[in-house]
C-alpha cells in the first residue's frame, strides 16, 4: 500500500488535491472566450486547397483513375524588406508535404519541398512545387507539380480559398526564416535542343522545355526537361547537374537488357541568364543479353523562351 503522505504529495504535485479542497468553497469563474491573435500579412489564415485530378506534366493527359482532392492549410505570413514569406502547415489531407515555406516571387507565391514516394517500384525523392497567383477576391490559384529524378511526374491545378483565421502561435514565425537564395541554376529555363554524340559517331537529338525549381537555400534544384514524347530530369547540386536513368529495353536481336544512363553537366562559367549552352558527358551501359558500354557527349542549346 502506498503511504498516505506519498499519495497526498502526488496529488498536490498534479494539482488534484488543491482542486478538490477548494471546490466546495469557491464558485468557478466563467471561461473567457478564446480570442485568436491578429491575422496580419497577405497570406495568413486557414485555407481550403482544392486539387484537380492529376495529369502528366509532359503532355497534359489525365492520369488513369485520378480524382480531385481537398486539403486544409494554416498559413502565417509577413512582409520584410527582402520580400514576403509565409510558413504553412497542412491540417488535413495527404496529397502534399505537411509543412512548407512560401516566398512571394514576381507577384506569385512559390514553395519547393522534398518528399519521398515510390517511382517505378523503387523509393524516390520527389520535388513538390506550388506556384500560386493571388486574385483580387482573396483566392489564389495555380499549379502543384511533383517530379522525381527517375522521370516520374504529375501535375494538378490547385486553388486556395481563405475560410477563417488561424492561431498564428501554432505556426513558426515567418520573420525568423532566412532569406531565399537565388540559385545560378535557375538560369536554365526555356526551350532547348539536346544532341547526344556517342563515341562511335552515332547521334541522338531531342527537343525539350525545361522548368527549374530550387530549394529556398539555393543549394539544390530540379531542372525537369520534358516534351510530348518523354522527360529528362537533371538534379543540381555542388555546381553540377546530374542525370541518372534506369530501365529495361528490347535488344536488337531479341530479349530484354537493363539499361543504365548517367551524365554530369557543370554549371557554365561565367554565370549567364538564361543559360544558352549546357554541355556534359555521360555513359550508357546495357546488360546482357545485349551488353553495351559507350560514352557520349551531351549539348543543350537554347532555342527560345
Amino acid at each position: 500500500m502506498i503511504p498516505a503522505l506519498l499519495v497526498i504529495a502526488v496529488l498536490i504535485g498534479a494539482g488534484i488535491f488543491a482542486a478538490v479542497n477548494l471546490s466546495g468553497h469557491h464558485k468557478p469563474t466563467a471561461t473567457a472566450p478564446t480570442t485568436l491573435p491578429p491575422n496580419t500579412g497577405p497570406f495568413t489564415g486557414v485555407y481550403t486547397a482544392d486539387f484537380a485530378p492529376e495529369t502528366y506534366l509532359r503532355n497534359g493527359k489525365p492520369v488513369e483513375g485520378a480524382a480531385p482532392k481537398t486539403e486544409t492549410w494554416g498559413l502565417r505570413s509577413v512582409c520584410r524588406p527582402g520580400g514576403c514569406v509565409a510558413t504553412a502547415s497542412r491540417r488535413s489531407g495527404d496529397t502534399t508535404l505537411s509543412t512548407l515555406v512560401f516566398d512571394e516571387v514576381g507577384g506569385r507565391w512559390m514553395a519547393v519541398g522534398l518528399g519521398s514516394k515510390t517511382c517505378n517500384n523503387a523509393p524516390a525523392e520527389y520535388w513538390q512545387v506550388f506556384t500560386l497567383q493571388p486574385h483580387p477576391d482573396g483566392t489564389l490559384s495555380g499549379d502543384y507539380t511533383a517530379t522525381a529524378s527517375n522521370n516520374c511526374e504529375n501535375k494538378r491545378a490547385v486553388s486556395f480559398a481563405r475560410t477563417g483565421d488561424v492561431d498564428v502561435t501554432s505556426l513558426p514565425d515567418p520573420a525568423g526564416q532566412p532569406p531565399r537564395v537565388v540559385s545560378a541554376a535557375q538560369a536554365l529555363h526555356g526551350h532547348y535542343h539536346d544532341r547526344w554524340t556517342f563515341a562511335n559517331g552515332e547521334t541522338h537529338d531531342s527537343d525539350f522545355v525545361v522548368l527549374t525549381d530550387c530549394l529556398r537555400s539555393g543549394d539544390r534544384c530540379m531542372s525537369y526537361f520534358h516534351s510530348l514524347d518523354g522527360a529528362r530530369a537533371l538534379v543540381f547540386g555542388g555546381g553540377n547537374w546530374t542525370y541518372g536513368q534506369e530501365f529495361d529495353a528490347q535488344c536488337p536481336d531479341g530479349g530484354t537488357g537493363h539499361v543504365t544512363i548517367t551524365a554530369a553537366y557543370p554549371l557554365p562559367a561565367p554565370a549567364q541568364d538564361p543559360i544558352t549552352v549546357l554541355t556534359g558527358h555521360g555513359r550508357l551501359e546495357r546488360a546482357a543479353p545485349c551488353t553495351t558500354s559507350v560514352d557520349f557527349n551531351s549539348k543543350f542549346v537554347r532555342t527560345g523562351d
